[in-house]
Order: structure tokens, then sequence, then C-alpha cells
């Protein structure tokens, strides 16, 4: 990853929830009809977790990030037990953009593993984590029912095409929201290391056959330049290595204890003819003070 990143691409939404918004329908007659460009402006909205109503869309964001092992695990009583632990600590986001009983696009929400490690409905997502996990992996370590540590396992789910300088006010609030529960007496740790679950993909540096070549390679048109002489100029590859679908969670990276990437259990085996790029899951183990300084990192980085 390039070593001066910034997040900013559109102005961020206001950091601060709302308890009811419903929906308001904006005429468009100020709009210029004559013109080729359509702009529709779109409020993003910070919302608490409404079971009701949230059930459905997570569950579907747990199965984007299971990718090709969604059949594994059984996404209904997660979704559930995450949903009912962001309600009893009073910690968690959804982002929406037509009002409280609308589908959220991204989500952020943590579940106490040393409280929920039992849990029927997390247990065998657990098994799958750790059966992907060397055993001097540093996430072993603190997974052990006998470790001191006291962990977060993270869910940080979202639509893939959502502006990203929403995403680290999902991660401040997720912080605040944890610590005034604290004062408020609500049975909340201090925890002492985040879990971050992801997915991510790889690339070899040759990916151009597929389409993936960098966007400089493409004028404003959409056509591949050319030279002077007529002939395509040599596309520029694409850079090798390991990447999150998401890109603040490189920030995550920067200062993790540990990332580990696994294959997907049930993922094909590839070929020099397999088309895409290769998918794989991935865990990012921070300490608290490491989350708290790559949430900051994120911030300075949409400010940019």
């Amino acid at each position: 990853m390039p070593a001066n990143r910034t997040l900013s691409a559109v102005p961020a939404a206001t950091a601060a929830k709302r308890k009811n918004a419903p929906r308001e329908d904006e005429d468009d007659s100020g709009s210029d009809s004559g013109s080729d460009v359509s702009m529709i402006n779109v409020d993003f909205d910070f919302y608490s977790f409404t079971p009701d109503v949230d059930l459905i869309a997570l569950k579907r964001l747990l199965r984007q990030t299971l990718s090709q092992d969604d059949s594994m695990i059984d996404v209904h009583p997660l979704a559930e037990l995450i949903l009912s632990e962001g309600v009893r600590t009073g910690a968690g986001s959804t982002i929406k953009t037509e009002g409280e009983e609308s589908d959220p696009w991204a989500m952020v929400a943590v579940l106490d593993i040393n409280r929920n490690r039992a849990n029927p409905a997390l247990a065998p997502f657990l098994d799958y984590l750790r059966s992907t996990l060397p055993a001097t992996s540093p996430i072993s370590a603190v997974l052990d029912p006998s470790s001191p540590s006291r962990p977060a396992l993270t869910f940080s789910l979202r639509l893939l095409n959502l502006p990203l300088p929403l995403i680290p006010p999902l991660y401040k609030m997720l912080g605040s929201e944890l610590a005034e529960g604290r004062k408020e007496g609500r049975d909340i740790p201090e925890f002492t290391h985040y879990l971050v679950w992801g997915r991510g993909y790889k690339l070899e540096g040759t990916e151009e056959a597929m389409g993936l070549e960098m966007d400089g390679a493409n004028n404003a048109g959409g056509k591949k330049k050319k030279s002077k002489a007529g002939t395509r100029q040599p596309m520029t590859p694409l850079q090798a290595g390991t990447f999150p679908y998401h890109p603040e969670e490189a920030y995550l990276d920067d200062v993790a204890t540990t990332v580990h990437t696994y294959p997907f259990k049930s993922a094909q085996p590839r070929d020099d003819d397999s088309f895409g790029v290769e998918q794989h899951g991935r865990l990012v183990l921070l300490t608290a003070a490491a989350m708290t300084s790559a949430v900051a990192a994120m911030e300075e980085a949409c400010r940019q």
C-alpha cells in the first residue's frame, strides 16, 4: 500500500446518531434539466441497532464476508447475537440513507468473546476461525480461554462502494459507546484486544488480462491510450501482494499485532485459466491502544 494514503473521496457525514429520522421526500425542481450529468444528494445517517429491521441485511453482509465459506456457518443465530449484544451494551452503529426502518449500508459491532464463547451462536464461528490459525499465532494465544486477555470480536461490514470517510466515525462512536456503557454500569469489560474479521484478495501483479489494469492506463473516455504510431502503450502492472477489500483496514494493519490471512476452505483450486482475483479471509489483532491509534489515523487521512 502507498505510504501516504488518503480516504477523502467525499465529505463525511456528521458523526452523530439519529434516534428517529423518517424518510423525507425532496423535489428536484431546482436541478438543471438540460444537464447531461445527474447529481443525487444522499444523506448518510448513523443509527443504533434495530434488530427486527437490521437482521436480514446483517445476514447478507456476513455471507458476503464469508465468501466461498458461507455454507459453513449458520449466519442467522450469529446475526441475532451480534444485534442483541449491540442492544444490551448500547454500542455499535449502522449507516442508512432512508431512515431508521431502511436497510443498513454498513455496520460496526463487537462481541465480548469471553462472555459469549460458549454461546451456540458464536462457538461454531470461533471454531471456524481457530481452524485457520497456526498454533503459534498470537491470535491463538488471545483466544485461549485461559488467557487473561479480554478480546472483542469486531465486525466491520459494509457495501464496497460506501464513501470511505463515513467509516472512521463508526469506529470512534463504538469506542465512545463502550466507555459510556461502562460508566452506566453495563457488563462491558475493558477490552485489551480487538480482533477484526474481514476478507481480502491477492494479486500476483499480472492481472491485466482480467481487466484489472490500473486507472492510469485508461484515458477519460475509458479507451486505452495509444502512442503516436497508433500502438497501445504497455499497461502498468498491478502491485503484487495481499490487500483488504476495505481500504481503511490498511490503517489497522499498520499498527496491528498481527495480520492473519487464510484461504477459504470451500474455494475451488485455482489454475492458469481461473478468472478473477483470489480471495481470502482476514483476521487483524490489535491492542486497545493500537485500535485508538488506527482510528485517529483514519480520521487524519479524511481531513487531507
